[in-house]
């Protein structure tokens, strides 16, 4: 989740002799199902994702990152912009800024935005998301909801790093829920290759079509390359 307004930038900074100063970064990725926060955002189907990252100097950053999607209606594409200030105080990381969730093939206004504060210190990591009402022609007052991250390294074997992650999903028009994931991941053949279990915890039956996927955990295989 995570081109176009990036790049808007990007040219500005070069007509004002700024773009010396930026490093840009690349990626592509290809996975058996595109799961965010537990739910998949492509009905169990695989999905293509890329992006391309700026660092603007002095922890400053900007990106953008998109993938197919299908919800069932006329959303096929999801196109994410984002940026933010990363640092870190007396061994602890920060991490802070904005994403703006974009569906441009969609004939309703969708979009939404979220505010994140990140904090990390050794394997461990915890980012607070908050959700953003900027307002919608379609859908009017609107905020998604809150989401808690919570990230765990739980070290490295044989070449193979192994992680998890917890979360929970604080949903506004939805049953609120937690969701997990472990992983394994290892570089091969020039590419980063992860196999993940994630699933999901909801005491309701009927927020699965709310989200858009039932509560069934899901095997994914995810590979990436950066350029």
């Amino acid at each position: 989740m995570k081109t176009l307004k990036t790049t808007a930038i990007i040219g500005l900074l070069a007509a004002s002799g700024a773009a010396s100063a930026i490093e840009l970064s690349g990626n592509v990725a290809l996975t058996t199902d595109y799961v965010w926060r537990g739910v998949s955002q492509t009905d169990g189907s695989p999905a293509i994702q890329g992006g391309f990252d700026a660092d603007l100097g002095n922890g400053v950053y900007a990106g953008v990152w998109g993938s197919n999607v299908d919800f069932g209606g006329d959303e096929s594409m999801e196109l994410d912009v984002y940026a933010g200030w990363a640092g870190e105080f007396n061994g602890v990381g920060v991490d802070v800024g904005f994403i703006h969730y974009a569906y441009p093939t969609s004939d309703t206004e969708t979009d939404f935005n979220e505010i994140y504060v990140g904090l990390s210190m050794g394997p461990a990591s915890l980012t607070q998301y908050f959700g953003v009402d900027l307002g919608s022609d379609d859908l009017g007052d609107y905020r998604l909801g809150n989401y808690t991250d919570l990230g765990l390294d739980l070290g490295a074997y044989n070449g193979v790093a192994f992680s998890a992650h917890l979360g929970y999903y604080d949903l506004q028009k939805a049953n609120d829920y937690w969701d997990w994931k472990l992983a394994a991941s290892t570089s091969y053949l020039g590419a980063d290759w992860e196999l993940a279990y994630t699933d999901l915890d909801t005491n309701s039956n009927d927020s699965g079509s709310e989200l858009g996927s039932s509560d069934d955990g899901t095997v994914t295989l995810t590979v990436s390359k950066s350029l």
